[in-house]
């Protein structure tokens, strides 16, 4: 656990209260880069100069991170630079480069020679936990390993064969899209109501090095599908891979978990959780959602 008093101080423009910004002063818009901390990297096709309007997706350190920089890394993607609050709104191009943005720092905290480990997530919608609006991925470098994410990875090292295959073998019902080498699915125990997964149907520990054009393909209509069936925009997104490069047994997975109401006494104090959609009915649902015209 991190103590960051300082995040209390964060802006918000969601919802009413203490830091809400007025109308225009979206600090991730173009013309209030000086709202944020110079950028460490950006999308800038017209080569213009670091920290001005002309980027298409930009990444900054979080102006209010879990950890103090010294010891590990938080930074934020800003997808576009339209002000778009739901991923899915996002153009396809859109959504790509923004997808290939997580992946390059991803792999760029990977390689930082205090060994972090980085995880990529994204949260919608103030039941989220997001306190701004405009379509933004984190990435926190971990200067630890992070118990769930280890906890995954053992599991795939002590199974007897790769859950995720062996899941994608008996869940046909469950499957509500797929491209050429990816496939969304409903998995059979989800972590919340109404959660879906996507992975590559091929085996593989990490994504490839430009993931972004072929997981937009399937990412954006499953958002759409998704948030149209269980009426509410709010979710939680992130990926799981193998921060061990040379890892065979892990295979890489995006997890999306809409968000529909409040985690309660049983779900923090006994760790229980109960599932109230069916997934091979979500799967059904979200599959008519998605062969409407």
């Amino acid at each position: 656990m991190f103590r960051a008093p300082g995040r209390a101080a964060r802006p918000h423009d969601i919802h009413h209260g203490p830091g809400i910004l007025p109308a225009g002063a979206c600090p991730f818009c173009p013309a209030n880069e000086r709202e944020t901390p110079p950028e460490v990297w950006a999308d800038r096709p017209d080569q213009s100069a670091p920290n001005t309007p002309g980027w298409r997706v930009r990444a900054i350190p979080n102006r209010f991170p879990v950890m103090p920089p010294e010891i590990g890394v938080h930074e934020v993607v800003i997808n576009t630079d339209r002000h778009v609050v739901h991923l899915w709104d996002l153009t396809l191009d859109e959504l790509s480069r923004a997808i290939d943005a997580w992946a390059l720092r991803e792999a760029v905290i990977a390689e930082d020679p205090r060994g972090l480990w980085p995880f990529v997530f994204l949260n919608q919608g103030s039941a989220a936990g997001a306190s701004l609006q405009h379509s933004h991925a984190q990435i926190i470098g971990f200067p630890f390993a992070p118990p769930r994410l280890v906890a995954y990875e053992t599991a795939f090292d002590v199974a007897p064969s790769c859950p995720i295959c062996t899941e994608l073998r008996q869940v046909e019902p469950n499957v509500i899209a797929r491209t050429e080498s990816l496939i969304v699915w409903a998995p059979p125990t989800p972590l919340l109501s109404g959660a879906v997964r996507i992975a590559p149907i091929a085996h593989a520990a990490r994504w490839p090095k430009d993931p972004g054009p072929e997981l937009a393909e399937i990412l954006k209509p499953a958002l759409a599908a998704l948030s149209s069936v269980l009426d509410t925009s709010a979710l939680n997104l992130w990926v799981r891979q193998s921060r061990d490069r040379s890892a065979a047994r892990f295979h890489w997975h995006v997890d999306i978990v809409p968000r529909r109401g409040t985690l309660a006494g049983m779900e923090l104090g006994a760790g229980v959780f109960t599932v109230i959609n069916d997934p091979e009915e979500l799967a059904r649902a979200l599959r008519a959602q998605l062969s409407r015209p």
